[in-house]
């Protein structure tokens, strides 16, 4: 296996700009970033806004939905994020684009695409050829499995990336009662598949048959983003998905750890002792420095 990489999550490293913005990017990338992730947002007129959320509330100094709006008129909105630089206008994907490009040392820029709007062939197609002048060093992850199959039929030669976090995840940690996986099942884990009604046997042969089944939602080859805490549960019950995705042949990315966490530090160092590929995190140096085992970021 090649050396463990850190992903720089949101484009977020020690910097005062807005987490994801293009500023915030910049500067990930003249540290010497490796891999950035940022997330991206469909826009009405089919352009891409550097946003996670699709409230502009919880973001940006504007009102409404991000998906209503058009490139120009989101570009007039600006991120408001707690102890950030101020006043720096929404970003969209081509600035992202033209600065991945320009840095060499990159390995690849990591679009997170959230599943707002209508992300039909149509968009998807677009978000190909947003993505062209990176070839390979640009891969769009995303829990939407429908929309990753769409842009694999469209652009099969993309790299891509699935999280499964709408499909299973662990129970209580941060996701939303208002988003599936709806219900905790009998295994103590979110998740909405009838194999979770009832205990019918052991926790590791539920886990073990969950991801058979969540293997045929994800392109193939496609690198697996799991929530850490998901990957620590497995092993836990004496199920490895790491080593069941790599059978399969999909990389594995475990998010989001932190050295400042309590326990993240030696989660992380647990799971690149069972053979994990990336970890995200909002402190690659940090969290390259207090685990054990060499890793780059």
């Amino acid at each position: 296996m090649e050396q463990p990489i850190l992903i720089h999550h949101a484009a977020n490293r020690g910097h005062i700009y807005p987490a994801g913005s293009p500023p915030a990017l910049a500067a990930c990338l003249q540290a010497g970033a490796l891999i950035v992730e940022v997330d991206a947002i469909l826009l009405a007129d089919g352009g891409w806004a550097l946003l996670h959320d699709e409230d502009l509330a919880k973001g940006t100094d504007g009102h409404g939905l991000a998906t209503a709006l058009t490139a120009e008129e989101v570009r007039r909105l600006h991120y408001r994020q707690r102890s950030r630089l101020p006043g720096i206008p929404v970003g969209l994907l081509s600035e992202a684009v033209n600065l991945a490009e320009r840095a060499a040392g990159l390995i690849e820029l990591q679009v997170d695409l959230k599943p707002f709007g209508r992300l039909d062939e149509r968009a998807m197609a677009n978000l190909a050829r947003v993505l062209e002048p990176l070839g390979s060093r640009a891969r769009v992850t995303s829990g939407a499995d429908w929309s990753l199959w769409s842009l694999h039929r469209t652009a099969p030669d993309l790299p891509l990336g699935f999280d499964p976090l709408h499909y299973l995840d662990v129970a209580n940690e941060g996701s939303s009662a208002k988003e599936p996986p709806l219900r905790t099942g009998a295994y103590g884990f979110r998740d909405d598949h009838p194999l979770a009604l009832r205990r019918w046997g052991s926790t590791a042969e539920y886990l073990a048959l969950r991801l058979e089944a969540l293997l045929r939602q994800a392109p193939p080859g496609a690198v697996w983003y799991v929530r850490a805490g998901l990957l620590e549960a497995c092993l836990e019950a004496g199920c490895d998905w790491i080593g069941r995705l790599h059978a399969a042949g999909s990389p594995v990315a475990a998010w989001t750890l932190d050295a400042d966490r309590p326990g993240h530090a030696a989660l992380a160092q647990r799971l690149l002792e069972a053979g994990v590929d990336r970890i995200t995190t909002n402190d690659p140096p940090a969290l390259a420095k207090a685990v054990a085992l060499s890793v780059r970021y």
